[in-house]
């Protein structure tokens, strides 16, 4: 009697449905949010919306997937709530594939309108944050070319960028790492709007120090950013040749990256060793490829990581902002120093020694010497 009756509680449970399920004709689904600050300093807050399969199509044959709806409050939550007066339905985030916020609400703050989708236990902190030069709501409007759904060809792309190695694609739960500092600083990717299918854009990010957007990087000074904190997955490296306007691309394929404090006579060093595997990808004047030349090759492949990372620590310094996490390695390494230091650590920073050491490794293709080029 006992398992019968513990049977019917299980299939009660399971055929009931959860507590909070969601009624499909009830709510809709948003794919994509955009945050901005209107004139009057309140949050606009733009979001795009799919819309239910219809089967129907327009004259050009082509179906609208989706909807931008806006709405404005003094808080996000206040934004939010007043969204359902312009859906009119129940707004739900578990689809949601990134969050992107403007200028000037990144300037004035980025935790504070964020603070909102950190805090919904609908989502799970996978969804990805992306600064916008402009307005964010520019984004949410701009068309897919290789989806007909704009957020998941975001999403697409940010997944894809793992392989260039040019982009930092953060999501929530990063961002929420970074912001876990006593100085509230990280990094968000730039994203821009393309207009046309021939438009190509360099790949930059913006610093955030204070929880506020304060500087950019270029494209050079990001890849010297992911050099450091190992994120470099795979990625393309550009060796000058020895003759003038020649070059080879070194495929990277692998990278580690080990990052030690040094504390000697009270004087704090920073070394950072960076260990790339990869191989030739091409060279636009073919050479014979010897030993010697596998050497000089990733002699020149260690100069070109090593002032990518020299370029970012740098401009980061500038701004005396910690984006590669050193504070962390000098607190695990030095607890006790680190109470004492802690308070002045962006000063620290900023005239922080920080060696830089690349040993890289070119895998052999299997191609013989008198393969390419002359002897």
């Amino acid at each position: 009697m006992k398992t019968l009756t513990a049977v019917i509680g299980l299939l009660t449970v399971i055929l009931g449905g959860c507590w909070n399920n969601i009624e499909l004709t009830e709510t809709r689904f948003v794919t994509a949010i955009g945050i901005d600050l209107n004139e009057e300093g309140r949050y606009v807050l733009t979001v795009n919306v799919m819309k239910p399969s219809s089967g129907k199509t327009d004259a050009g044959g082509a179906a609208e997937k989706s909807a931008i709806i806006q709405s404005t409050g003094y808080t996000m939550l206040d934004a939010a709530r007043n969204m359902i007066e312009y859906s009119g339905y129940k707004l739900s985030y578990h689809q949601m594939q990134y969050v992107a916020i403007g200028t000037d609400a990144a300037k004035k703050d980025i935790i504070g309108p964020l603070d909102l989708f950190f805090r919904d236990q609908e989502l799970s902190g996978r969804h990805w944050v992306i600064y916008v030069e402009g307005k964010a709501e520019s984004l949410l409007h701009s068309k897919g070319n290789t989806n007909d759904i704009q957020p998941l060809q975001i999403n697409e792309k940010m997944i894809s960028n793992r392989s260039i190695g040019k982009y930092p694609p953060v999501r929530s739960l990063d961002l929420m790492r970074m912001m876990a500092s006593k100085e509230k600083v990280g990094y968000l990717p730039i994203s821009h709007p393309i207009q046309s299918k021939k438009e190509s854009r360099e790949a930059r990010a913006v610093i955030i120090k204070g929880g506020k957007a304060i500087a950019s990087i270029n494209e050079t000074q990001v890849r010297g950013l992911l050099w450091t904190t190992g994120k470099i997955k795979s990625t393309i490296v550009i060796v000058p040749l020895k003759k003038q306007g020649q070059y080879a691309s070194i495929e990277i394929v692998d990278s580690k990256t080990k990052i030690r404090p040094v504390l000697e006579n009270n004087q704090l060093y920073i070394q950072v060793t960076v260990h790339p595997h990869g191989y030739i990808g091409s060279l636009n004047h073919p050479i014979p490829i010897d030993t010697e030349t596998y050497e000089w090759l990733q002699t020149k492949i260690n100069h070109v990581i090593r002032d990518e990372i020299h370029e970012a620590v740098a401009v980061a310094q500038k701004n005396k902002a910690d984006i590669f996490g050193f504070h962390e390695y000098v607190h695990r390494a030095y607890p006790q120093v680190w109470k004492t230091w802690e308070e002045q650590w962006p000063a620290r920073f900023s005239e922080l020694d920080v060696k830089v050491n690349v040993q890289s490794k070119l895998l052999l293709n299997g191609l013989l010497a008198e393969q390419l080029g002359e002897k």
